[in-house]
């Protein structure tokens, strides 16, 4: 078998579908922020970008390995590690973007199927109690918070890399 006591297996137990790797990849490490409890992830604690790319590599060298592709050029390696690490990138997007709309109609769905009393509903309703008591909708609204975040730099990040290369002549 090629799992043994020594090797590690990630699995999508929520939805157990396969996805792309680096969505999962990217999701985990967004999910290592918390929030689940108090709808606040804490963004101080997601892994740096070096750890980031160390995950990415520990991937690499175990799918290479589970696969039996010992011929994986090392040569390589910098570049695939470079690519799979910004697909990552983008899946961290991705998630926040998932998480925060699941956010939204987790608190819509707690309203609607009698989760809350009905007096809880009309003071939200009418706003004497703020999203702050509402759990999902927090969770929902800090994910797409950082959604939004994460998407404006990667638009700045892409455009320094795009004046670069046109200002280089590779453009």
């Amino acid at each position: 078998s090629c799992y043994d006591k020594d090797s590690v297996a990630t699995i999508d137990y929520e939805y157990g579908a396969l996805n792309y790797t680096m969505y999962d990849m990217a999701n985990f490490i967004c999910e290592h922020c918390g929030g689940n409890d108090n709808g606040i992830p804490d963004y101080k604690v997601m892994p740096m970008l070096e750890l980031q790319r160390k995950l990415v590599q520990e991937y690499i060298q175990e799918r290479d390995r589970v696969m039996d592709n010992a011929a994986t050029k090392k040569v390589g390696e910098y570049e695939e590690v470079t690519k799979l690490l910004s697909q990552m990138q983008t899946f961290q997007m991705v998630s926040h973007l998932y998480w925060g709309i699941w956010g939204i109609l987790q608190g819509a769905s707690e309203l609607l199927d009698g989760g809350y009393e009905i007096e809880s509903i009309k003071s939200r309703i009418v706003g004497e109690l703020d999203i702050d008591s509402w759990e999902n909708l927090r969770y929902g609204k800090n994910r797409l918070d950082r959604y939004r975040k994460h998407k404006q730099s990667m638009l700045e990040t892409g455009q320094k890399q795009m004046s670069y290369l046109y200002n280089s002549g590779r453009l």
